[in-house]
């Protein structure tokens, strides 16, 4: 290589230093941006996590359901407003179990050992939405209305985001109080919230914005403010929610000990395909679930008909084989109907020991004895199968159930059949809650021999902590 002019030379030189100049100037450049205040950075990622936030409360206000206990006739006063998640078993219990708590701590149980559900209409539900705000701030709570002679609860969802939702449980009367939830819908547990937090802090004061993060005193939370598992949440809460799919939606989110339930019982079947069909359309119409109590014979004539209403998921029990008076049949007898009976069931797919119904609600203490369990009664007789009028059964549900009661019709009768429809609609429009006979029971220890006509405090024959069953003489 030949050595470079001194004019070449002197080219060289210049474009080194310019190349070195211009390196300079870009290097302090990026010192000084980056040492600059830009109100830009973050905001992408914000904007992205307000769009995620969004998505997460309409996916939820599509599967909450509400729930309202409003009574200005009980003492204290009753103004609860709650959602219930159908995917998170753990948290509607941790819900029930609080507010049923205040309710009673608060005088709202009458010196009783359980609450005595109260109807209300279901006008006084919030809509779901009412359950998510877009922002949870401590500004924006309701004022206080701290009155001794009222019970005033709602629930709100803070935030949720992958398999986490974290739930506040709001108290302005009597005594105005906060608690958290923390429910992790993956493994459907729920704890206090508290365990968020590095350091204790007052529930009250904790939030979340509209991006989905955790605030406390309005101010977005650091993760010098959280606990391992905090950070490892709210990381979750800004992510995409991971809804479980619900087994079933027909039950109620909550048990009968808090809502006002109804058990609507259809007696004699299985009969005719078409007539127990109308009744299956019916409630599957109406969401709800049925009990039936089958006759053995009836079960071995119409096995098809049988397994429909089986496999509609609708509970089925035992009405003995040949609709015997049990009161005038011999124990020996009774037993071997029972065991008939439970052999057809168990050929049509039913799994659980079935209870049983005594024909006619015939029954004295010998005969409730033989029956080795419960025997289900009724506190509703719509008298369906003597009129055969389906305006006069529809009739006798709405002006007759109450909370906890257990209505007695026959699946055999299409009048029966036709009356479907606007019985449930009637049992839904008082506020009432439709549940199977083991629903309606949950929580109360069945008795052998005992009878069991309704749940609650309606009258003397129906069952609750005090008075499990009523006892044959």
């Amino acid at each position: 290589m030949s050595p470079l002019s001194p004019r070449d030379t002197l080219v060289y030189s210049a474009f080194v230093g310019l190349s070195a100049l211009t390196t300079l100037v870009l290097l302090a450049g990026a010192v000084v941006t980056a040492l600059r205040d830009d109100p830009t950075p973050g905001r992408p990622v914000e904007s992205a996590q307000r769009t995620i936030a969004a998505e997460n409360r309409d996916a939820l206000s599509a599967v909450l359901r509400s729930y309202a206990l409003v009574s200005d006739e009980r003492t204290p006063r009753l103004d609860v407003h709650t959602f219930g998640l159908p995917t998170a078993a753990s948290l509607n219990a941790a819900i029930e179990e609080h507010v049923l708590s205040l309710i009673d701590g608060s005088g709202g149980f009458a010196d009783r050992a359980a609450f005595d559900p109260v109807q209300t209409a279901p006008v006084h539900r919030w809509p779901a939405t009412a359950f998510t705000p877009a922002q949870t701030s401590i500004d924006d709570a309701p004022a206080s209305r701290v009155d001794p002679r009222a019970v005033d609860i709602s629930t709100r969802v803070l935030a949720s985001g992958g398999k986490f939702v974290v739930t506040a449980i709001d108290v302005q009367s009597p005594h105005p109080q906060t608690r958290l939830l923390l429910t992790d819908l993956a493994h459907d547990s729920t704890v206090n919230a508290r365990r968020l937090f590095a350091a204790p802090v007052d529930p009250a004061a904790v939030g979340a914005d509209d991006t989905g993060t955790l605030t406390i005193n309005d101010d977005a939370v650091s993760d010098t403010d959280l606990s391992s598992i905090g950070v490892r949440v709210q990381k979750a809460l800004h992510s995409s929610l991971e809804l479980p799919q619900p087994f079933d939606l027909r039950s109620p989110d909550f048990s009968c000990a808090l809502l006002p339930c109804v058990a609507l019982t259809y007696d004699d079947g299985p009969g005719e395909a078409k007539t127990e069909q109308t009744i299956l359309d019916a409630a599957d119409e109406a969401n709800i679930r049925l009990t039936y109590f089958f006759l053995g014979k009836n079960t071995v004539a119409f096995p098809k008909v049988a397994e429909r209403i089986i496999s509609a998921g609708h509970e089925v029990d035992d009405h003995t084989f040949s609709h015997v008076q049990m009161d005038k049949t011999s124990s020996a007898t009774i037993r071997r109907e029972l065991d008939r009976t439970d052999r057809s069931l168990r050929s049509v797919g039913v799994k659980d020991e079935p209870l049983v119904r005594p024909p006619y609600g015939a029954l004295d203490k010998r005969a409730a004895h033989a029956l080795g369990g419960p025997a289900i009664i009724w506190d509703v007789d719509t008298g369906d199968w003597q009129h055969r009028d389906a305006k006069k059964t529809a009739r006798r549900v709405q002006s007759l159930t109450r909370p906890g009661s257990i209505v007695l019709m026959h699946s055999i009768h299409p009048s029966t059949a036709k009356a479907a429809p606007e019985v449930f609609s009637a049992v839904a429009d008082k506020g009432l809650y439709a549940v199977t006979v083991r629903e309606l029971f949950s929580g109360i220890e069945w008795k052998k021999g005992g009878s069991y006509f309704c749940r609650g405090y309606g009258d003397e024959l129906c069952s609750n902590p005090e008075h499990p069953a009523v006892m044959k003489n």
